[in-house]
């Protein structure tokens, strides 16, 4: 969908206190690179209900405006590796906006975070954030299922599909008046097998060129983990364990023994691709070469190659190491911001 158009709700914020600077920096918050469902999406179909209430009488202007107030502002903090995502939403709103009735706001963004309120408002709020549970067709629910599916990559499929399970056994039982296509979804997840590439190496460090791969690689797959393998000859206690920002919403992990016993391990659950990048023809040569001995190992070995785009193939984390070596700082332009 095209961006939330914030401003027809201008006079609104002006109303609450809200600057057009801060305004600004909400949208910019909606439209983050990990959020896949908690998105302007999501956003504009509360104001949709919401105006769509006012409109037929269901709520008054006041109520409005404050419910408005609070789908602006319940996910505008939203990292799935957290656990504080609506009392840092309701800080940020409380630092934001000066209003007689900002305490109720607040009350209304609090409350998403487990869906039982107390203030007849704030029922009707939480109503209408889990209106996709309760409303949804089958199809709509699948679009849900991925977005959230894509939002919490960084955890394990085996992980992910457990808890979700659970979450959406719940919803059956608190939420019946959908229940056939709750039942569709929980029999869909069951069953569902994604397809999860690996993508392996030493990533000492990672750089633009890895990147490049990366996301050539998710525009295929379903996710990528990203592995780096712990060379023997040296031990997990010589491998920097710092991963780059950029990598925090992905799943990346460190594996010990043979790549093709990892892989294995994570065949339960999923389809699984071992994503190899490519920078010129002595990479193939050497990755088919690597190949060989995997395919005797397992023969059931799915492996796709990705080369990367031109401007990155001079690029290797050896090269990086030596420019720090001779002058450090001049490796940085090379690693992801």
């Amino acid at each position: 969908m095209d961006s939330f158009n914030y401003d027809p709700y201008q006079p609104l914020f002006d109303q609450f206190g809200v600057a057009r600077d801060a305004v600004i920096r909400l949208g910019q918050a909606w439209r983050e690179k990990h959020r896949y469902y908690h998105t302007e999406k999501h956003l504009q179909q509360l104001t949709d209900q919401i105006e769509d209430s006012f409109r037929t009488g269901k709520i008054n202007e006041n109520a409005r405006a404050l419910l408005l107030m609070a789908a602006f502002f319940h996910d505008v903090v939203y990292d799935p590796t957290l656990h504080d995502n609506e009392e840092q939403s309701a800080q940020l709103f409380e630092e934001w906006a000066n209003h007689p009735e900002k305490e109720l706001v607040k009350t209304l963004i609090l409350d998403t975070k487990h869906h039982q309120p107390d203030h007849e408002l704030s029922a009707l709020f939480s109503e209408m954030d889990m209106s996709v549970v309760t409303q949804s067709s089958f199809q709509e629910l699948l679009e849900w299922e991925y977005g959230i599916f894509k939002e919490y990559q960084y955890v394990d499929y085996s992980l992910y599909k457990m808890g979700r399970l659970a979450f959406l056994e719940g919803c059956l039982r608190k939420y019946p008046g959908n229940r056939t296509n709750l039942e569709y979804l929980i029999h869909y997840l069951t069953h569902h097998r994604p397809r999860i590439g690996i993508y392996p190496g030493s990533f000492n460090p990672f750089h633009n060129g890895h990147l490049n791969i990366l996301e050539k690689a998710e525009r295929v797959f379903d996710k990528i983990i990203i592995a780096r393998g712990i060379n023997p000859e040296k031990g997990a206690s010589e491998i920097d364990e710092e991963w780059p920002l950029i990598l925090k919403h992905r799943q990346h992990e460190l594996f010990k023994g043979l790549l093709t016993d990892y892989i294995t391990s994570k065949e339960m659950q999923a389809d699984i691709t071992l994503i190899r990048g490519l920078r010129n023809g002595d990479d193939l040569d050497y990755e088919v070469n690597q190949l060989r001995f995997m395919e005797e190992m397992k023969p059931e070995l799915k492996v796709v190659f990705i080369r990367c785009d031109k401007q990155f193939e001079h690029i290797s984390s050896s090269a990086i190491r030596n420019l720090e070596k001779i002058n450090q700082g001049l490796g940085e332009k090379y690693i992801p911001k």
